[in-house]
């Protein structure tokens, strides 16, 4: 144990067996002990030259101030510049030596320490001028009232409070009283004119950089120095963009935001900055921002609102999946009320409950999310039936999670999923056939099946006497569906909902059927659970889906094939450069909006996508390199390259 911890332990004890003795009239430590603990703990405070606030050696006296003085800063405080590009960071870092860190989500402050003895503190106010809130800072228990440095030493971080004592605080006031977020609760407690109030905030100082003392040479050595002086330092990795760190800069900016929870730091972002003081001097600012560091933000800011329910919606594979209905929340201009929550095992992990105070983000800036829960009261019940047909539920566990499943194979929810699925873009692509439209065809018995839609002209009249709908929009609509009767094999195929039968593998079978039905049925006929598994990306499992459902449905696939005219696809005039090459693609994208986009990008340099990883593939595309995930694992035991969009687009732009 170093010397610095040993104090904290010692504090701690000693604080405890002071309040259990002198408030609750309990001895949990005698006389004897106490004066030798103290006595040992002096010696540590006079052998490293460090004292924290809250040492029972050195008592702090509270002060009650009229006003906090405005004081002149004696260097800027500006902010950064922000991006949510991991592309732009690696630009930005160049050939530098660098380093990332957590951006802590509080109040700017910068300490200033002379002769050893912590003299002032300021807030960043408007980066000139700022608020001296020393008396406040002195009762900070991570903050050492005096260090052995001797020099003159100022030092830059952010005063926060953390989310345990967020909550607890918020506990015990009123509904209309609570704060949003600790960022909140934090400012308005560091400038409390009563410092005794200010103690009870339990606030904490995270040293992020140092501005005048130590070596001043490299950022991250003077913040180590700076925790053997007994400050709390922001979590921080170095970086470079000539080591493995390119490759792995995903898995780091993770690993920071593992460590901001771990330590208990509200954060917004992380930080990449210069790590030599000379280069980043010479970079200079801007009038806002500094240019040696750039902010770096993992998604659109947090949203607190409050869970009023839990809806489960069934799907067209039969799974009930959660959704969060909250109290209707800004996201960037988009008014949302509802976010999916996955499966059972993310909200246990959540701790998530009905009345929860909960925070919201738009992932990627398109998809709702609930980030977590403040008040983990856990409160929620899984059905026991089906929302839709009222049959019973069961749980089941798929790739360690668990989901809920309807048992009822002809629920009118399943079958809701799937006809929706099977008229829209990428399948029959049925214009104005919407999921409402089809939701009243099978309550009203009109459609049970894919079938029933090509025959929806049987009902006509009764459709048309419907509100809502009238001859015109009926008559559109039955053309729609007429239209629709010209398709390609890989439509057809992506419409049947076959479990793991993807888009892309849809159109993979339908190229090697040359679009002809009937040799798709023989080949699924004759090789049953090996058909297609000479095609890239098409693993034994996907045969085996396709086998079973074939098995069990055949006749009624055989029957709605006779509604269809299979047309020849049109083939796309493309770039060569990545002819004959199989791609795989998993984890987070960054420069591409979604995976479609990507998608895109490789069919029209001639590649091909693939849903999994063989041994025929070419590439798996993931940003997280080092990532010990299912494909990334089986890619590495293969000698497939696991390779970032970086290289990816550098392949396209035909470098090395």
């Amino acid at each position: 144990m170093d010397k610095i911890t040993q104090m904290k332990e010692l504090i701690v004890e000693l604080n405890n067996a002071s309040n259990a003795y002198y408030n609750s009239n309990k001895s949990v430590m005698s006389d004897y002990d106490f004066d030798l603990k103290l006595e040992e703990l002096k010696q540590l405070e006079k052998e490293i030259g460090i004292v924290f606030s809250n040492s029972p050696t050195h008592n702090v006296g509270y002060n009650i101030s009229d006003e906090l003085a405005e004081v002149e800063h004696n260097h800027p405080m500006l902010s950064l510049d922000k991006t949510k590009s991991i592309n732009e960071l690696i630009q930005f870092a160049g050939y530098n030596n660098c380093f990332l860190s957590v951006k802590c989500d509080g109040l700017t402050t910068s300490l200033r320490y002379l002769n050893g003895k912590l003299i002032s503190a300021e807030t960043r106010g408007n980066g000139t001028k700022g608020q001296d809130v020393l008396q406040n800072v002195l009762t900070m228990n991570n903050v050492p009232k005096e260090i052995p440095y001797k020099d003159e030493l100022i030092i830059d971080g952010e005063t926060i409070i953390g989310w345990d004592t967020f909550r607890e605080i918020n506990a015990k006031l009123p509904m209309g009283q609570k704060y949003k977020h600790p960022r909140n609760l934090v400012s308005g407690s560091l400038q409390l004119l009563d410092s005794q109030q200010a103690a009870e905030r339990h606030m904490r100082f995270i040293a992020w950089r140092v501005i005048k003392g130590f070596s001043h040479k490299s950022v991250f050595f003077d913040l180590k120095e700076a925790e053997k002086n007994g400050f709390e330092i922001v979590p921080t990795f170095t970086y470079s963009n000539t080591s493995s760190d390119l490759g792995d800069i995903s898995k780091i900016l993770d690993a920071l935001r593992n460590q901001a929870d771990l330590y208990n730091i509200p954060y917004d972002g992380a930080v990449m900055a210069i790590d030599n003081y000379a280069i980043a001097e010479s970079m200079g600012r801007t009038d806002k921002f500094f240019k040696h560091s750039i902010a770096y933000k993992y998604e659109d800011e947090l949203y607190e609102t409050v869970l009023k329910d839990i809806e489960w919606s069934v799907s067209k594979s039969g799974l009930i999946n959660p959704i969060a209905v909250f109290d209707p929340v800004d996201l960037s201009g988009a008014i949302t009320t509802r976010a999916t929550l996955h499966n059972i095992t993310y909200i246990k992990d959540m701790m998530l409950g009905i009345g929860d105070r909960i925070r919201i983000y738009r992932s990627n800036m398109v998809i709702p999310k609930v980030h977590d829960s403040i008040d983990k009261s856990g409160n929620f019940n899984i059905p026991t039936h089906c929302p839709i047909c009222h049959q019973p539920t069961t749980i089941k566990k798929d790739n360690d999670s668990e989901v809920l499943i309807c048992t009822n194979e002809y629920c009118e929810g399943k079958l809701l999923k799937r006809l929706s699925h099977a008229v829209s873009k990428n399948a029959l692509n049925i214009e104005n056939l919407s999921e409402a439209s089809l939701k009243r065809f099978i309550q009203l018995g009109y459609v049970k099946s894919i079938k029933d839609i090509y025959h929806l002209e049987d009902f006509k009249e009764q459709i048309q006497s419907l509100e809502g709908f009238g001859q015109k929009s009926v008559e559109k609509l039955l053309s729609a569906i007429q239209k629709s009767r010209n398709t390609t094999l890989a439509q057809f195929l992506y419409s049947l909902s076959i479990p793991l039968l993807g888009k892309n593998a849809s159109k993979d079978i339908s190229k090697v059927c040359e679009n002809d039905f009937n040799i798709f049925v023989n080949v699924l006929s004759n090789k049953e659970r090996k058909a297609f598994t000479h095609i890239d990306g098409i693993g034994i499992e996907l045969a085996m889906s396709m086998t079973d459902y074939w098995n069990k449905y055949n006749l009624d696939i055989l029957d709605l094939a006779n509604e269809f005219i299979f047309e020849k696809e049109k083939e796309n005039s493309i770039v060569d450069t990545l002819q004959g090459k199989s791609f795989c693609i998993t984890g987070k994208l960054i420069s591409y909006s979604n995976r479609a986009e990507l998608v895109k990008e490789i069919e029209s340099h001639g590649g091909k996508v693939v849903s999994s990883v063989t041994k025929k593939t070419d590439y798996l595309i993931n940003n997280d390199t080092e990532s010990v995930s299912s494909k990334n694992k089986t890619a590495k035991s293969l000698g497939i390259p696991v390779i970032s969009e970086v290289k990816f687009k550098q392949m396209i732009e035909g470098e090395k």
